[in-house]
């Protein structure tokens, strides 16, 4: 079938349809179309129709045992239902599903959780505001059907463990390595190699110069 017969200029952001679900059936199953030509079609983000492939995907066995990969529409609407009825019940904004669906859409347009709380609260069509803390928390419980690898500016939130370890590093990194880090050899001074640093400073001005002496532990050259 020609483009003109499926392209309905609807706005990217709306969810999928039964009607929308069979006629990707078609297209992917019988003209073998990809996401990205089944999206230009029905006008729709690559993305979405994507996603929706692969919710939708079934194994079959052709007649001579190979395995062969199908969309099916009826699997993918009901991985649909399922999923719009369980957000009612977990999330604060009840059974707005049109709200969580508006989420969702933007994370996937490259759109940040900060951004979309923003949008939400300027937008006339929700009677709700939510944070954008809350947004990144609805997709760490798996409230929303997003992950934070689709965010556009990865995972803003870490661990109590990964702030410790960063801030020792930081730490260790300003105070640099200690002289009780050197090796035996070098306190000892049984080997050519090891060299100490010192900085002098003249006197004190702007722009002033510091003066680095190296000193070599064994020969004791400068």
């Amino acid at each position: 079938m020609c483009q003109d017969n499926y392209n309905t200029n609807e706005n990217k952001g709306e969810h999928l349809k039964w009607e929308d679900r069979k006629v990707i059936e078609h297209l992917y199953n019988q003209q073998n179309k990809s996401p990205k030509e089944i999206a230009q079609e029905l006008g729709r983000h690559r993305t979405t129709i994507s996603r929706e492939v692969k919710k939708g995907k079934i194994e079959l066995l052709n007649w001579d045992y190979t395995i062969r990969i199908e969309y099916d529409a009826l699997k993918a609407q009901k991985v649909y239902d399922q999923n719009a009825t369980a957000k009612g019940a977990k999330i604060k904004i009840g059974k707005d599903h049109r709200l969580a669906e508006f989420i969702e859409e933007k994370i996937k347009d490259k759109y940040s959780p900060e951004v979309i709380a923003d949008m939400i609260k300027n937008s006339e069509d929700f009677e709700i505001e939510l944070h954008w803390k809350t947004i990144y928390n609805y997709i760490d419980k798996g409230i929303l059907f997003v992950s934070r690898e689709e965010l556009t500016y990865g995972n803003y939130k870490k661990s109590k463990k990964t702030k410790k370890k960063e801030k020792e590093s930081t730490k260790r990194r300003k105070e640099g390595r200690r002289i009780s880090d050197r090796p035996k050899a070098a306190d000892e001074r049984l080997e050519v190699g090891h060299w100490e640093m010192d900085l002098v400073e003249g006197r004190k001005g702007k722009g002033e110069p510091f003066l680095l002496v190296l000193t070599e532990r064994y020969s004791r050259k400068k």
